[in-house]
């Protein structure tokens, strides 16, 4: 919340995914959805429906899907408009191999 309020803390928000992820999951007792997908969809407020093209296209261009859904959700998609994700993610791997 902080960060959507542009208050800069110094924490790397995907690696604070991943740990909730992949070490407090895990340990949690009782079953939670505790997934880096479903936290980055909320923090963009992007549909659901939209996290399996975003990985599917992330594989396909070698983007991170965070990086994908963040997008979109910048852009202010809204259901139906899944189709933009795959513009999306091949921009954003022109950009990384442009080297930014």
């Amino acid at each position: 919340m902080l960060d959507r309020m542009g208050v800069d803390l110094g924490i790397d928000l995907y690696k604070l995914m991943d740990v909730a992820e992949d070490i407090v999951g895990p340990i949690m007792p009782h079953s939670q959805e505790i997934r880096k997908g479903s936290l980055v969809m909320g923090y963009a407020g992007v549909y659901s429906s939209f996290l399996l093209h975003a990985e599917r296209a992330g594989k396909r261009f070698g983007v991170d899907p965070r990086d994908i859904l963040l997008e979109v959700g910048r852009r202010k998609a809204v259901g139906g408009q899944e189709d933009m994700i795959i513009d999306v993610a091949a921009e954003l791997a022109k950009l990384q191999r442009a080297g930014r």
